[in-house]
């Protein structure tokens, strides 16, 4: 083992740094650290940093959804990645190393659950637009059987409130007697036609008398007939001027129902039949990969990364005057108490300071009422002005 008595790991890379970096761990104390350390803190930054790029890609699928438009979602998500990304990395480097062995005991827990509230809240956000990123193909097709039924729904709403109309019943109405008026006299002229034909004959000598007559009645139906067909087509003009307003609403279904937002795409997924334990499992994955860094840091046994930085942060607050004092209460326990002791000795140095100078002030007062009695006993004259008298 004389070989490792000055052990040192190999020089990290950059990449390697990054990583340390994204963990919230200290490069410094790392690079005299153990490989294992080097590669803890790799994976906790490698979690840490995808992520932020899942979270990132997350808010694009997003943004992209609502403003369909990629000069939006780019930046936007981005900026999402980062804000997430900072978050984790505050709350990896914020959570301890638990009690040091490789289980979490009841009270670690406790005492992570705000930062695995925070992280689980995270997972959720990120995992629900990369859900529907997933399912895009199977929302797709729930929305076409959706649209197809609220078309046929709302197609036989608009055309019930066509029908029911007052204005449209009474062009049907009217346009319907019409034709019946149409028809009557369609029967009647040809009537006329037959009565003439029968006068209309070599016997008969040819179409005089009462064959004109039928033939002038036939006539009057045919004219009669002319004069209804141009009412019924200004009947029929305002039931088509109706009917193409209805056509135009009933034709804006399809484009109304084509846009759809994350919600509706989040609604519709829930919808899908069997879905629940796929897309389950995909926001599960991702809240894990959110809660993984801290549970993992909770697991870590101390190693020397762990000892060499309360190694140095107990340095640093040595050389600032803060220190620690070890005390043992009544039921024989050892508790940790830290001193500060800069104050304190600020405070003394400030205190003396302070009777010194009073001391140097009642001095100074004594010595300066002795001058000044000596003076006065040598000329008194010159302490005491007598009155002026008229």
């Amino acid at each position: 083992m004389n070989e490792h008595v000055d052990y040192s790991a190999k020089p990290a890379s950059g990449a390697t740094r990054f990583l340390w970096w994204c963990a919230g761990a200290d490069k410094d104390i790392l690079k005299y650290s153990s490989y294992a350390d080097h590669v803890k803190y790799v994976g906790i930054g490698g979690i840490v940093l995808a992520t932020g790029i899942l979270a990132s890609l997350s808010m694009f699928f997003a943004i992209n959804y609502i403003f369909e438009d990629v000069k939006i979602a780019i930046p936007v998500g981005l900026l999402w990645g980062a804000i997430i990304f900072n978050l984790d990395r505050f709350i990896v480097s914020s959570t301890g190393k638990g009690d040091g062995s490789d289980s979490i005991s009841g009270k670690e827990l406790k005492n992570a659950a705000p930062r695995l509230f925070m992280a689980v809240i995270l997972g959720f956000t990120i995992s629900a637009p990369l859900e529907v990123y997933i399912f895009q193909k199977e929302i797709d097709k729930q929305f076409y059987l959706q649209d197809q039924d609220e078309q046929r729904k709302e197609k036989k709403k608009i055309e019930e409130s066509y029908n029911n109309q007052t204005d449209v019943i009474r062009w049907k109405e009217e346009s319907r007697k019409i034709q019946q008026k149409i028809d009557e006299e369609a029967l009647q002229a040809r009537r006329f036609d037959s009565l003439s034909g029968v006068e209309n004959s070599s016997k008969m000598g040819g179409c005089h008398g009462s064959c004109i007559t039928y033939r002038e009645y036939a006539d009057k139906n045919r004219r009669n007939i002319v004069e209804y067909n141009l009412k019924k087509k200004q009947v029929e003009l305002q039931l088509k001027k109706e009917e193409d307003k209805r056509d135009t609403i009933i034709s804006g279904l399809a484009k109304q129902n084509a846009n759809h937002g994350l919600l509706d795409r989040i609604i519709a997924l829930e919808s899908i039949p069997g879905s629940s334990w796929p897309a389950w499992m995909i926001r599960l994955m991702f809240v894990f990969i959110e809660i993984a860094p801290v549970l993992l840091k909770l697991m870590l046994i101390k190693s020397p990364y762990d000892y060499m930085s309360e190694n140095v942060n107990q340095i640093l607050e040595t050389k600032q005057g803060i220190n620690r004092d070890h005390i043992i209460d009544e039921n024989n326990k050892l508790h940790t108490m830290k001193g500060f002791y800069n104050p304190k000795r600020i405070i003394a140095i400030v205190e003396h300071q302070n009777a010194k100078e009073e001391e140097n002030a009642k001095e100074a007062i004594t010595l300066f009422a002795k001058q000044e009695k000596d003076e006065i006993q040598k000329d008194p004259t010159s302490f005491v002005k007598p009155d002026n008298k008229a």
